[in-house]
């Protein structure tokens, strides 16, 4: 009886529509969490649901079971509830498969008595859908994204990147955290490794056997991962003729262009919203103006889709004076950049581990004044970069705001690390958010908002599980 009365009295985290790469992570943490929580999974991908068998959980959506739909909902409603990437990429599909997902969802989160839910970063379809539903019914969101040093994860109960807490802390200049040695030291590591070229999400280790003996899903990872990973790039380098590394100026800006379907475009770029043409020719118009001798140079995205990288084919003759690169790594670019125009990249983030001067043209947790310039209108781009060019940034307050990120927004891990300090960080990090209460209930209080607004000028001792994980 004992036992069945701490088993009633347990957190249900469900896990939204896992992706293919993290599902493996994601049922392993289910170990990690226990007993504090229980978890559980919804996904209709086939390739999933194969893990969760392996891994011996019940599968959610059951199988077999007959899809509802919603019905009493206005469509003014059901839009909100599918957000504005969805309904500005795939409006008609959006609109069409939305009430019947927000029926399976609204029933999976009643009957399994769903306390709280876990999406990844929570802009599709599924996700919008699931953090409504959550909202309707006053449980918690975890949002989690990658972070923004080499392997960590963003975690927050607001959201990610410019729609998450750090963002609204450093907004309001709370995101700071004097010079402390231990901290200090584990900083310039991670610099160090990101200036050595080191990837953000290399597989180390291997996930546990029981999630690695399907063949045919670890076939499909593989074959997704190379196609995403090996093929696009190779692609998309010969789609655009490119300015080889030798030739490249003496003193340039570096712009780096971004995923038009990502949310950091579709949500967060208020100015040129996925328009980033616009931005090169402002860009160029407005440092030929500046200084006749400084280029831009911008970068494409390895990963975009093959049918909008052809599209851009006729930017090098349109902007003869614009150098565009495709296989040039990063970190080198930057470290010969006089600045960085960035929408909300985290190429932003990358160059100010390296010192540069940063123009941000849309929003991010790091796009705050005093840390970077950030135009409030097309027309006030200019400014903002003669600014940062010739006005040195603030050494000190950026290096309180790296400190602030890697301490407290950040977790040391994440899905590409199944190593014991990394799965135990991750399900610390969803325990504080959590807040779990003796009842089985999450107070959602343990967000970065309410653990630290109000104690940043005492220096707070990092979350519960961030003081070894980020080391």
């Amino acid at each position: 009886m004992a036992g069945m009365e701490q088993l009633a009295i347990r957190l249900r985290l469900a896990f939204i529509d896992p992706g293919l790469r993290k599902a493996p992570f994601l049922l392993e943490l289910r170990n990690w969490l226990a007993p504090d929580v229980e978890s559980l999974y919804w996904s209709r991908r086939p390739v999933v649901r194969s893990y969760m068998r392996n891994a011996g959980v019940a599968m959610h959506p059951r199988p077999g079971a007959a899809k509802a739909v919603v019905s009493d909902i206005s469509d003014a409603e059901l839009r909100h509830a599918i957000g504005e990437k969805e309904l500005a990429l795939r409006p008609e599909k959006a609109l069409r498969k939305a009430r019947g997902v927000l029926a399976e969802l609204a029933a999976f989160m009643d009957n399994e008595k769903v306390g709280a839910i876990f999406v990844w970063n929570g802009s599709n379809l599924r996700g919008a859908l699931a953090t409504y539903l959550a909202r309707q019914r006053r449980i918690p969101v975890i949002h989690a994204e990658h972070g923004y040093f080499p392997g960590t994860t963003q975690l927050d109960l607001e959201g990610v990147n410019g729609a998450s807490s750090m963002s609204r802390l450093a907004h309001a200049g709370a995101a700071h955290i004097p010079y402390d040695d231990g901290l200090d030291t584990a900083l310039d590591a991670h610099i160090a490794r990101f200036k050595s070229g080191e990837r953000m999400r290399d597989l180390n280790p291997l996930p546990p056997p029981d999630l690695r003996r399907n063949l045919y899903a670890r076939l499909v990872s593989r074959v997704s991962f190379w196609a995403e990973r090996r093929a696009l790039p190779f692609i998309n380098r010969l789609s655009v003729p490119t300015t080889p590394a030798h030739k490249l100026p003496e003193r340039y800006v570096v712009l780096p262009f971004q995923v038009r379907s990502d949310s950091q475009l579709m949500l967060q770029s208020p100015l040129y919203g996925d328009d980033l043409e616009a931005v090169v020719r402002d860009l160029d118009s407005a440092l030929e103006r500046i200084d006749a001798g400084l280029r831009l140079v911008a970068k494409f995205h390895p990963y975009e889709l093959p049918l909008v990288q052809r599209a851009y084919r006729h930017l090098p003759k349109r902007y003869p004076r614009v150098c565009f690169v495709s296989s040039a790594p990063m970190a080198e670019l930057l470290g010969n950049a006089s600045a960085v125009v960035t929408i909300n990249s985290t190429v932003g983030f990358e160059a100010m581990l390296l010192d540069k001067p940063v123009v941000a043209l849309g929003r991010n947790f790091y796009t705050a004044p005093g840390i970077v310039e950030s135009p409030r209108s097309r027309g006030d781009l200019e400014a903002a970069v003669r600014r940062a060019l010739t006005v040195p940034p603030d050494a000190e307050r950026r290096r309180g705001f790296l400190r602030f990120v890697r301490a407290r927004f950040l977790v040391g891990g994440g899905y590409h690390d199944f190593s014991p300090r990394s799965l135990r960080s991750v399900a610390a990090r969803i325990v504080e958010l959590l807040a779990v209460t003796p009842t089985g209930k999450a107070s959602g209080s343990g967000a970065v908002s309410g653990a630290i607004e109000g104690e940043v000028c005492s220096q707070p001792a990092p979350p519960v599980g961030l003081a070894t994980s980020l080391v």
